[in-house]
């Protein structure tokens, strides 16, 4: 029983930072339960990716304050919501906000005393305002996606578990004429690409236990087409086809399983139109229950 406090906050200690591996895994919070995490993250970058291994140098810093919740309807059903609120030195303001349900219609146990698990999700993150994608420290396109997900996940009976999320996101958003309409005054020529749906992929590893809780994991996404940034060339980066190869990982902390605190990390190595970002994490986890104690 001991490893049940630790799992309890699985699934936001990353969520809460926006990390692009997305709000969702392999754990629910159980009927009644509500959890909130606050998060406060600083990113920073020297070389932007472009297409075909050019590196560009400019760097940026910014910083963002995230918001994410999470509650169970039922044992197996639960929705999350996730709240970006971006501070740079060009603009501040909300971005790309989410929602999604996560549904759990497998779970067997194995031999060792642990479990397999098998989670569905379905979700749609959008602009919470008309910010600009190409101002310092933007953490999205402006993109509306449908993000379907499926969750693998094994609890061991002997401490670690291990994870593999897939997921195929559904770009909804189109360009604006009035958009491709600026950029033509400027590059007459202009023939813009529609957004490009992408495939996310995440290998996870982790050792929760009675007061804390690691993790180490790699992300991979990768789009097919799309625009690609050259400097100086006027475009719409909504529709750059975004590729990275992304590594991070989580430490956390509870003493009474009902607020925690935690430290997290990650950093891209490699991409096509993304920043090399390395991002620092530190967050409050507040649990909550609804159900009555009589």
């Amino acid at each position: 029983m001991t490893r049940l406090i630790p799992m309890a906050f699985c699934s936001l200690l990353f969520s809460a930072t926006l990390c692009a591996q997305g709000p969702i895994d392999g754990y629910l919070k159980g009927k009644g339960n509500l959890d909130i995490a606050v998060s406060l993250s600083n990113n920073s970058a020297q070389d932007f990716f472009g297409k075909d291994g050019a590196v560009y140098n400019e760097p940026f810093r910014g910083r963002f304050l995230a918001l994410f919740a999470e509650y169970g309807f039922t044992d197996d059903l639960d929705i999350v919501a996730t709240l970006p609120y971006v501070f740079t030195s060009t603009q501040s303001g909300f971005q790309d906000g989410s929602l999604h349900l996560k549904f759990r219609p497998l779970r067997i146990k194995t031999g060792d005393g642990g479990f397999f698990n098998a989670v569905a999700a379905a979700g749609i993150s959008a602009p919470l305002s008309n910010y600009e994608p190409l101002a310092a420290g933007a953490i999205g396109q402006r993109a509306t996606v449908l993000q379907p997900r499926l969750v693998l996940q094994w609890d061991s009976g002997f401490g670690p578990f291990f994870n593999l999320t897939g997921g195929y996101n559904v770009r909804l958003d189109a360009l604006r004429e009035e958009d491709i309409a600026g950029v033509r005054l400027l590059r007459p020529d202009y023939n813009p690409e529609q957004p490009k749906n992408f495939t996310n992929w995440l290998i996870k590893a982790g050792l929760p236990a009675a007061n804390y809780y690691l993790d180490v994991w790699l992300e991979r996404q990768f789009t097919q087409g799309g625009a690609d940034y050259a400097p100086m060339v006027p475009d719409l980066p909504q529709a750059y086809g975004v590729t990275y190869t992304q590594i991070g990982g989580t430490a956390y902390y509870s003493e009474n399983g009902k607020v925690g605190f935690y430290l997290s990390g990650a950093h891209i190595l490699s991409g096509r139109n993304t920043s090399g970002i390395t991002r620092i994490t530190a967050g409050v986890v507040l649990k909550l229950s609804t159900q009555s104690t009589n």
